[in-house]
């Protein structure tokens, strides 16, 4: 979780983490693997997302704030470091999967995060993402957030071109629509910096949709659109 959601009051059983968590272990699950790997979490906020991602191997997590890091339980990591992700401190090839989910957007300088990611990742080895879809719904609560930016394919070709990338696709389809309301209600409703709450029953339906998708992602079936694209990627 992004620090600055959890100070706006986010919680780990809202729909859109929980359901991302189940996005992360089938992404990890996807990935050929022998022995203890280590990985980088790059951006890892407050770590809610490492309960899922240490079942995979040693976890190593990178942010730019403290405060999030404090929040990371000790005893679920290797390592902890508050660093930069376009300047890590960690030498060529030294991790077997790097992630960055939902983390290239808060970067002003993608093309330099994604260089160095490539460079810390050793030859064969895998780059696992997610980032929000459709740079034309770029809004002020995107801003908010510390987006710089969102991605379309044609954009990640580029930026991801050191690459081989096996699977990629959209995700949050379902629910893609709302997304699309809420965009162009924006202007109509009153800014507010607090996390958004919704009631337990409609939260609840919203996890079982981003279930279903997730096991769609599974079976690798792929979506024609979506509020995310999520990816897996080889290193030459």
């Amino acid at each position: 979780m992004d620090y600055g959601d959890y100070r706006a009051g986010a919680t780990t059983d809202f729909f859109w983490f929980k359901g991302k968590r189940g996005l992360i272990e089938v992404l990890l699950g996807k990935v050929p693997a022998t022995g203890t790997l280590k990985i980088l979490n790059a951006g890892a906020g407050t770590g809610d997302d490492i309960s899922v991602i240490k079942a995979f191997g040693d976890v190593y997590v990178v942010d730019t704030l403290a405060e999030a890091l404090e929040m990371v339980p000790a005893e679920l990591v290797a390592e902890k470091k508050v660093g930069d992700v376009t300047a890590l401190d960690y030498p060529d090839g030294f991790f077997d999967i790097v992630l960055a989910f939902d983390l290239l957007e808060h970067v002003e300088h993608d093309a330099e995060a994604v260089s160095e990611l490539h460079r810390v990742l050793k030859p064969g080895g895998h780059f696992l993402f997610t980032v929000p879809a459709f740079n034309s719904l770029l809004s002020e609560h995107d801003r908010r957030l510390g987006h710089y930016r969102r991605y379309n394919m044609k954009t990640l070709d580029t930026l991801l071109g050191d690459f081989d990338c096996a699977a990629r696709g959209y995700w949050m389809t379902f629910l893609f629509p709302l997304l699309l309301v809420a965009r162009l209600t924006e202007g109509l409703r009153r800014s507010s910096d607090s996390f958004p709450h919704i009631p337990a029953l409609v939260n609840s339906l919203f996890c079982r949709v981003l279930g279903l998708e997730n096991r769609m992602v599974r079976a690798g079936i792929r979506m024609p659109v979506g509020a995310t694209i999520y990816g897996i990627c080889t290193k030459r």
